[in-house]
């Protein structure tokens, strides 16, 4: 975990360089952040790629990040080798946590999330030194991202589960959702999130293979915005809900079918809404319409790669399935229902965050 601070002057001291030439790594962010406020916190959420250029093996041992614009200030986050594991993994190993330095000539991702308590001035760049081996390296300032939209729900009622959004749980497989296409290293299910309901502690009743058991499913789908509509797919059937080895699509998943049925939504500003693994024939657009906030475009499905019913809903800069990168926005209006107690408590222009249990209202 990151050890936070966003007040004092006190820096750690710089160690003594064990080397005169230049440490052979090259340290790059995959895509700058954009702060969204949720909890109590505005949160930052990119990856760090170290490519180790060198013809030995170099480990990291600590990631600060510094508030660029006032870089006197204690790091914004500092991540000890302790947490270093759980955040890092290393291309072409099948480990999901790697605590081994990088190899020579490979390259590891750092998967970061900084929280800045809600109120604190917010960074215009972040300045990021890493500790590797007995060398510090400063890396150039980035710019942290302000373009936030305000969306509306994408589904009414209650008992919604925002299954694996944003988190940086090594197990969250959205945040972890590197993809390669043509040749284009992104993340564009960087924040997404799989909206399903649960009731008590279960998102089914009855058959589990069957679609229709599931509580999500054939619930309508709401435009999050004032959009144009860019992308229409349909066709393709459901599948019998599987997890793991029970898990057999109706049709084989390939990159021409994984997001299943689905609408993207031109938001604006660059910015497009994918939903993916919607219910055959139940698509009430396409592509050339114009649809306002709250219209029903259609309804959920088990579509595509999807194992039981559920929409998977992502914000990202491009139109493509799996390309272009993940970004935040923020809800208009929800409440978080407290799984102990039932208590709904309204939230205005959030994020939720990985498993809260969601109230849309009627």
């Amino acid at each position: 975990m990151a050890i936070n601070a966003s007040s004092g002057n006190a820096q750690a001291p710089t160690p003594a360089r064990s080397s005169p030439w230049p440490l052979a790594v090259n340290a790059r962010v995959l895509y700058a952040p954009t702060p969204f406020p949720s909890e109590g916190s505005q949160h930052l959420f990119y990856e760090l790629l170290l490519t180790n250029f060198s013809d030995a093996p170099i480990q990291l041992r600590q990631i600060d990040v510094i508030d660029g614009d006032r870089p006197a200030l204690l790091p914004l986050a500092s991540f000890p080798a302790s947490a270093l594991p759980s955040l890092t993994r290393t291309i072409g190993s099948n480990d999901a946590a790697t605590p081994a330095p990088i190899p020579a000539g490979g390259t590891q991702v750092v998967f970061l999330e900084v929280r800045i308590p809600m109120g604190a001035p917010l960074p215009g760049h972040l300045v990021h030194r890493l500790a590797i081996g007995d060398d510090i390296v400063t890396m150039a300032a980035i710019p942290v991202h302000r373009a936030l939209k305000v969306l509306g729900r994408p589904v009414t009622g209650s008992d919604w589960i925002a299954a694996d959004a944003p988190s940086n749980d090594p197990d969250n497989h959205h945040r972890r959702g590197l993809w390669i296409n043509n040749g284009a290293l992104t993340d564009s299910r960087r924040l997404a999130i799989d909206w399903k309901i649960m009731k008590d502690g279960k998102s089914y009743r009855g058959d589990t293979k069957a679609p229709a058991s599931y509580f999500a499913y054939g619930q309508p789908l709401l435009a999050i915005g004032d959009a144009k509509v860019v992308r229409v797919e349909d066709g393709h059937p459901d599948n019998p809900a599987g997890h793991g080895v029970d898990f057999h699509p109706a049709q084989p998943v390939t990159m021409d079918n994984i997001g299943g049925n689905m609408v993207v939504l031109d938001l604006g500003g660059g910015q497009y809404a994918r939903y993916y693994h919607m219910k055959p024939g139940s698509l009430r657009v396409r592509v050339g319409d114009h649809v306002r906030k709250g219209q029903v475009i259609g309804a959920i499905g088990s579509s595509g790669d999807a194992r039981e019913p559920h929409v998977h809903l992502e914000v990202a800069d491009t139109i493509g399935t799996m390309e272009g990168e993940g970004l935040p926005y923020v809800i208009d209006h929800y409440s978080v229902i407290d799984p102990k107690t039932g208590v709904r408590s309204p939230r205005t222009n959030q994020m939720p965050l990985d498993d809260m249990m969601i109230d849309f209202g009627k």
